[in-house]
């Protein structure tokens, strides 16, 4: 069997403050089968600058244990366009994402990792994050009832990445695209398994802390669709519940 090879992509925009912190946690793993990819969305902060260090021919370049094998700084349609122009620069056979922002928890998580999905190169594997700068850790093992409540964290999945390359990101959805798609994997039958390792120090101040109006509005029916009636049952009860007790406390009597 060949080595696995992970793509690694990071999205970034206007980030100078943290990029150079997420790219060494990524070129500084001990696992060395790494293709390194980064989409900027046109940065004009000094993000590209830090970006070319890391890079082939760069000055950083060869200091490392893996390097920025392609990077591009363009415009694009948000963070989801962006992500697919990753998947399609891709040629691992897995693909990691990790934003600007955000840290692998060690230098050892990717060598973890490819021992896990060695097991199996055909399904999903997913861990947790922990939540920064508050320490929290989200969100152990999933099944379908869980995944009705809540997505697993886009920082904590290693999908292949011909699942990925035949469904991409949808556009629609500015802010939980990857919510959407793991609800269709799941209904596809795409095995997720959960590995019991911290694998990204992920910041609670990033874009997917924001709403996603068009994702929410269909929030509801797209469980029903893809998980089934009695998931979307439990998910419209907890939901009704939450939405009385909201109501409660912001009218007391």
């Amino acid at each position: 069997m060949q080595p696995l090879k992970i793509s690694v992509v990071t999205v970034s925009y206007n980030a100078v403050a943290t990029i150079e912190e997420t790219i060494l946690s990524v070129v500084d793993q001990t696992y060395n089968n790494i293709e390194y990819i980064v989409i900027d969305g046109g940065s004009i902060d000094g993000t590209v600058d830090i970006i070319k260090r890391y890079a082939e021919g760069g000055c950083e370049y060869g200091k490392h244990n893996n390097f920025i094998s392609y990077w591009v700084s363009e415009p694009d349609k948000g963070i989801y366009d962006a992500m697919n122009k990753g998947i399609a620069a891709a040629t691992g056979d897995y693909i990691y994402f990790i934003g600007g922002d955000d840290l692998v928890f060690d230098d050892k998580i990717f060598q973890k990792v490819s021992s896990y999905i060695n097991s199996n190169r055909s399904d999903v594997f997913y861990g947790d994050v922990v939540f920064q700068p508050i320490g929290k850790r989200y969100a152990g093992k999933f099944s379908k009832w869980k995944l009705a409540h809540k997505n697993i964290c886009h920082q904590a999945i290693f999908y292949p990445l011909y699942i990925l390359k035949k469904y991409l990101y949808d556009l629609k959805y500015p802010v939980y695209a990857d919510y959407y798609g793991n609800l269709i994997l799941w209904h596809l039958g795409i095995k997720f398994n959960y590995m019991p390792l911290n694998i990204c120090n992920f910041s609670i101040e990033g874009t997917s802390n924001n709403g996603d109006i068009a994702f929410n509005k269909m929030r509801s029916a797209l469980i029903k669709s893809y998980l089934g009636f009695l998931p979307w049952s439990c998910y419209r009860l907890k939901d009704l519940g939450h939405r009385l007790f909201k109501g409660r406390t912001s009218n007391p009597k």
